[in-house]
């Protein structure tokens, strides 16, 4: 029987998947599968399947009996939101299980994406650097669910699961507004295009307290390491950057790769105050031979979330530094590296 290793990236034309799935195919001895309800233009090996499908699942699985370990990293339809739908999710969960289990007799790990609203983050303060074993807040939280589902399945069987707890994951993901850096590139155009400065239209106390993000690529690196780990068998790890910044501190060096002044805290919904702003970006777009329309660059909403969050927004991480992973980004580089690919992307104006 081979050894390579079979992986299977479940909703893997989402945000954090792509990045997974290219680091998959990146390691030697691993075979990579995508999985989605439709098949990208162009893939290699890839699977079709609805996860709301049982059936659909079962005949998907079944072509390809050689399959090791699962990374799921899907989504009810109804978008990334602070509630989001816990039957919707858990039945998805339950259905891949159900034909995995029916179908893969090599199955050796199933990883689940999780994310920091495991902690509350999107409800408001919480201890931080929040650990994998902290006190769960009232729900809903479909993370729950799909958790106690996962652990209770293994329960007596000879596979295992892990779960990855990233911050908002940054990448440069084109087309995907609900994105921090192009959000905010978005929005330091516009006022380079108005001549102001770039104010902080956040709450004041979002520009002093502590936040973290989760470089795509690390997040990609940390799920790669836990399939491999028999220390992450049966358990959760956040996977963050490892650093932490203060927008106060971080925000002069955003303004600067704009051109711009870094302005003061003038808190403002972009929702609302960016609202008649497309004909600015427009604007932009045709001097600069930009690519998309704003609506596929920014999204306000997000930012007003993000930018309001006046709380630590803080993950341990010693937890996986205990169990080996030794996996680093600073941030404040990948901001300006991410900057500079959605410009080379033709998203962003130059400077």
């Amino acid at each position: 029987m081979s050894n390579t290793r079979v992986m299977l990236v479940v909703g893997a034309t989402g945000a954090a998947a792509s990045r997974i799935l290219e680091g998959g195919r990146a390691a030697s001895g691993t075979e990579v599968i995508g999985l989605s309800r439709n098949r990208p233009t162009q893939s290699d090996a890839w699977l079709t399947a609805d996860l709301n499908d049982g059936r659909s699942l079962s005949e998907a699985l079944a072509t390809r009996p050689d399959i090791t370990h699962i990374v799921y990293a899907s989504r009810a339809p109804h978008g990334e939101t602070g509630v989001e739908d816990v039957p919707g999710n858990l039945r998805m969960l339950r259905n891949l299980v159900d034909a995995a289990e029916a179908s893969l007799p090599r199955l050796a790990h199933v990883h689940l994406v999780h994310g920091g609203k495991w902690y509350g983050l999107h409800i408001g303060p919480y201890r931080t650097p929040a650990r994998e074993d902290d006190p769960r807040h009232m729900p809903p939280n479909f993370y729950y669910d799909q958790q106690d589902f996962i652990a209770g399945c293994q329960v007596g069987k000879t596979w295992a699961w892990s779960a990855s707890r990233p911050n908002f994951v940054l990448d440069v993901a084109p087309g995907r507004a609900r994105n921090m850096v192009s959000t905010l590139g978005a929005y330091a155009a516009i006022c380079r295009e108005l001549d102001v400065p770039l104010d902080f239209p956040g709450k004041p106390g979002a520009w002093t307290a502590l936040h973290e993000v989760t470089d795509a690529r690390l997040l990609a690196e940390g799920v790669l390491w836990m399939l491999s780990e028999p220390r992450c068998a049966n358990r959760a790890f956040n996977v963050t950057n490892g650093d932490s910044f203060r927008w106060r501190d971080l925000w002069p060096s955003l303004a600067g790769q704009f051109g711009l002044r870094p302005g003061t805290v003038r808190s403002m919904s972009l929702k609302h105050w960016m609202a008649d702003k497309a004909p600015v970006w427009d604007a932009i777009r045709r001097r600069h031979d930009l690519a998309l329309p704003i609506e596929q660059v920014a999204s306000w909403d997000f930012a007003d979330f993000f930018l309001g969050m006046d709380y630590d927004v803080l993950s341990s991480m010693t937890a996986a530094r205990t169990a080996g992973f030794t996996g680093f980004v600073d941030s404040w580089s990948m901001f300006a590296e991410q900057i500079a690919g959605y410009r080379a992307e033709g998203i962003l104006p130059n400077p």
